[in-house]
């Protein structure tokens, strides 16, 4: 059992798992990296532009010029933007810094951008197409989408397929069923893998180990989060809780996942004995 899979805070945002507050959720991993957190602010924040929003958009309007309306307030009076210039910096999958520096991920962005769409009364969905996370809206029969990442841009399916296969350099990556509704749960696990990898390419192993023990109480039915977390053990020299998740993956996984196990095993026994 990892640290995390006792804590009770966490514990009450996977209660119910498909239906995590994506919010919370996101102040909760933003705790993790920044201890004196304004939670409060930070909602307090969300708010004001939820109302700054709904002032601009009118209600009688149409889903389209609904959103329009959002974007041009959330893009183009408040200044956020997709961070293309430093695109894997972990800042940019914490909703405090988001909010701060008005920049962000697709996902961050997404998140926040349903967040303030639903304090004007637009229902959304995230979508976890490949490569490149939107949202979604259904209005009157009508599936939209708007791209956070890029000015908020509101786009017919067509066209946010096409987008996303020209940021993907792949024509034909995309299908209708990638864009189905994602659970919470799915999108939560999506924003954990960003900002692993986020830390890993900066050799912040310790960062990575609670993200990683975030994962693995998020996704418990899935083997390989526990391997990742054993392996994680072992880089920051915790052998002693390494060996027994990586003989406990050992148990369930099959033989050549087995065999490219085996030097880690191996590397973990070798220590425990040394320090024992």
């Amino acid at each position: 059992m990892s640290e995390l899979e006792g804590n009770p805070e966490f514990n009450k945002l996977l209660a119910g798992q498909r239906q995590i507050d994506l919010v919370q959720f996101m102040l909760e991993l933003a705790a993790d990296a920044y201890p004196d957190l304004d939670r409060v602010g930070c909602l307090l924040e969300i708010d004001r532009l939820g109302v700054a929003c709904a002032d601009q958009s009118c209600s009688r309007a149409s889903a389209r010029q609904r959103l329009t309306a959002i974007s041009q307030m959330l893009y183009g009076v408040e200044g956020f933007h997709g961070n293309r210039d430093a695109y894997y910096e972990p800042q940019n999958s914490y909703l405090n810094e988001v909010l701060a520096r008005r920049c962000g991920l697709p996902i961050s962005l997404g998140i926040l951008y349903m967040a303030v769409a639903v304090r004007t009364g637009l229902k959304m969905f995230g979508v976890n197409t490949p490569g490149h996370f939107v949202v979604g809206c259904c209005s009157g029969g009508e599936a939209l989408f708007v791209d956070p990442f890029t000015n908020g841009d509101v786009l017919d399916c067509t066209a946010c397929k096409g987008r996303i296969e020209a940021t993907l350099g792949k024509k034909g990556a995309v299908v209708d069923e990638h864009f189905r509704a994602a659970a919470p749960l799915d999108i939560a696990a999506r924003v954990l893998r960003n900002l692993k990898a986020a830390h890993a390419l900066e050799n912040r192993w310790p960062a990575v180990l609670r993200i990683q023990q975030r994962l693995t109480a998020l996704l418990p039915q899935i083997p390989q989060e526990r391997r990742d977390l054993g392996l994680v053990y072992l880089r920051l020299a915790q052998p002693h809780k390494a060996l027994p998740v990586l003989e406990q993956y050992l148990t369930v996984c099959g033989q050549d996942q087995a065999l490219a196990l085996q030097p880690s095993i191996s590397a973990a026994r070798r220590m425990v004995a040394e320090l024992n």
